[in-house]
């Protein structure tokens, strides 16, 4: 054998052993390898709804629940005409009474929203903040809230650095963090999924100017914050991890904190009263994928409640699990009292579920 045909031969070997590893991270970290032995069952009904009903915010004071939806799959596909929305639930009316009542303004006309987050003032004064995903380029759109929930346009706020926002938590009247899930947009980011790259972070708008305000995360998704505005909660999809920082309320610096691997692809993040966690998850992400592209394909759902300690650590566990046939692509738990309103990617419902504090095994 020739010198030239022995280095072609190892070449090929060590191409496809490079692939043949970076596959298995893939999967293993997509969930792939995962097996659902048992579902965890809860006592839930559907509540109709308008397709993707990915986010959704409670006031509960108001007993108001703010849905942001968007026919995802018509996004996906490229349709231009495709409008989403925002919705509100009367959560103090009879529970089989509750229904999607729209309070989307016209402005902006191009509204595509994805997460969302409701900002209450020390005044009572209430602005809903909402990522935006407009042709013209991705933006966070603060909100006026009425007393019934109707929504005014306030601003919109856009910046290079909103590369690929995902979900938003306000801070302040004008003030926000953002996940950016990706560091770039396109092919890049396809690799980046593949390649596991940490190159997405977190953003900070203080009123005036954004900056990145925490990097080196992989596929950040939820956000949200403490009562006390302290605490900052980031979910990661791919990486299958809370991470929590501590927040300087004067400056918005972040200093990590504490770092929990679930194991599961974390989605949007609800703080209840008592302070725990109500976290959606996809524990199978090629599931997830297949079913964005054909309904008819299952993706499990699953519901995460987090305790957390008082400086680190806490209890965690699962008190929601079903492989699809229930609800597919489950993207957010929002608690009210007893109850989790469970939201998802593509479906045209919602799940009305008891809330348990049991917890159970991932």
């Amino acid at each position: 054998m020739s010198r030239s045909l022995r280095n072609i031969i190892i070449g090929i070997v060590i191409v496809v052993c490079a692939i043949s590893v970076l596959g298995w991270r893939f999967l293993s970290a997509a969930g792939w390898f995962t097996g659902i032995r048992a579902e965890v069952p809860a006592e839930c009904h559907d509540l109709a709804s308008v397709p993707g009903p990915e986010d959704i915010a409670v006031d509960q004071e108001r007993g108001l629940a703010f849905v942001s939806a968007l026919d995802w799959r018509a996004f996906i596909r490229g349709d231009k005409g495709v409008r989403g929305g925002i919705y509100v639930i009367d959560l103090k009316a009879p529970e089989e009474k509750w229904a999607l009542a729209p309070v989307t303004p016209n402005e902006p006309a191009d509204f595509k929203p994805h997460g969302l987050s409701l900002y209450v003032g020390a005044d009572g004064k209430r602005r809903l903040f909402v990522v935006n995903h407009a042709a013209a380029g991705n933006a966070v759109e603060i909100f006026d809230v009425g007393q019934d929930g109707a929504l005014a346009h306030v601003k919109s706020i856009t910046s290079p650095l909103l590369v690929s926002p995902n979900d938003v938590v306000a801070v302040g009247p004008d003030s926000f963090y953002a996940t950016n899930d990706h560091g770039s947009t396109g092919l890049n980011s396809k690799l980046s999924d593949l390649l596991l790259l940490r190159n997405a972070n977190i953003v900070y708008y203080d009123g005036n100017s954004m900056r990145v305000a925490s990097d080196m995360l992989l596929f950040p998704n939820g956000i949200n914050i403490s009562a006390d505005g302290k605490t900052l909660y980031v979910a990661e999809t791919l990486g299958a991890a809370l991470h929590v920082y501590t927040r300087d309320p004067a400056t918005g610096g972040l200093t990590p904190r504490d770092y929990a691997r679930l194991g599961t692809g974390l989605d949007n993040i609800d703080v209840e009263p008592d302070g725990s966690l109500l976290i959606a998850a996809h524990p199978n992400m090629i599931a997830f994928l297949r079913h964005a592209s054909d309904p008819k394909k299952l993706s499990p759902s699953q519901v995460v409640r987090i305790e957390p300690g008082k400086d680190a650590g806490g209890k965690a566990g699962t008190i929601y699990l079903n492989l699809g046939r229930q609800l597919s692509g489950s993207s957010v738990a929002a608690g009210y009292g007893d109850l989790m309103l469970i939201g998802n990617v593509f479906e045209p419902k919602i799940l009305v579920c008891k809330q348990t504090k049991e917890f159970r095994s991932f």
